[in-house]
């Protein structure tokens, strides 16, 4: 008996001393290492780009006469309205520009260059002849910004810019007498515009935008000098709303896709 309990002791102080160190190892403190943070993609506005826009635009024109030619009565007085005229069409061009962002502002410049089918025609206003009409058209408009933006989230963008416009405007006399043109003069136009919009970038590369520009394109004369003495010397006063949409690529977007943590 005494040989059995004394196996059994040294059974159990055996079996102890194996197992002290595992439990001594279970009940230690246990150091955790924490994950690191997941990098989440944030846009640089910084860099330049190219791209295409198109849209639609309108607005209006305000000749009045610099002369009383071609027959018109003295009583007529130099600035008497002449026509006015509404006009409307749509336009497709490029877009080059590059943005400097500093903390969420975003300041750059932007040149672009649209073909338009703008046109529109009136009659002439009284006292000036009735038996002429005026129609008119453009064939392409261009604007030079600058722009300031901020950015309300990483890679949507809201801006606002202004700068320089430019434009032709082909002015024709119609005569529904003889069912012929009369005269023809297409001048250029140069004056200021401004506006708004916003840009979304959706992916690494791209963005696309929505914008609204006002442009007042200033006065030119038309009809000074014409070969068949038809139409009264005018200046004209053009004005033009345009709203367009564009998608522009961005070169250096892809080194500029940035972890923030």
């Amino acid at each position: 008996m005494c040989r059995w309990t004394s196996f059994f002791g040294l059974s159990v102080v055996g079996l102890m001393s194996i197992a002290a160190p595992v439990l001594a190892a279970d009940l230690s403190p246990k150091i955790y290492t924490k994950a690191p943070p997941v990098a989440v993609p944030t846009y640089n506005w910084s860099g330049c780009y190219a791209g295409i826009e198109g849209g639609g635009a309108w607005g209006h024109t305000r000749s009045v006469g610099l002369g009383t030619n071609n027959g018109l009565p003295a009583a007529i007085p130099t600035g008497t309205p002449k026509s006015a005229t509404d006009f409307s069409g749509g336009l497709v061009g490029g877009t080059l520009g590059c943005n400097y962002q500093v903390n969420q502002w975003v300041f750059g410049i932007e040149g672009d260059g649209s073909w338009s089918t703008i046109s529109g025609t009136s009659a002439l206003l009284p006292p000036f002849s009735a038996t002429f009409r005026e129609s008119l058209g453009q064939n392409w408009l261009a604007t030079i910004r600058g722009r300031v933006g901020y950015a309300v989230t990483s890679n949507v963008l809201l801006y606002g810019t202004a700068g320089g416009a430019f434009a032709d405007l082909r002015v024709n006399e119609y005569s529904t007498v003889a069912s012929a043109n009369a005269a023809t003069e297409t001048h250029t136009f140069s004056g200021w515009t401004a506006g708004a919009g916003v840009e979304w970038g959706f992916a690494p590369s791209w963005s696309a935008k929505v914008e609204y520009l006002y442009a007042d394109l200033g006065k030119h004369n038309y009809f000074q000098f014409t070969s068949s003495g038809c139409c009264t010397y005018q200046s004209t006063h053009l004005i033009d709303n345009i709203v367009r949409v564009g998608v522009n690529y961005h070169f250096n977007w892809p080194s500029a896709l940035v972890a923030r943590y």
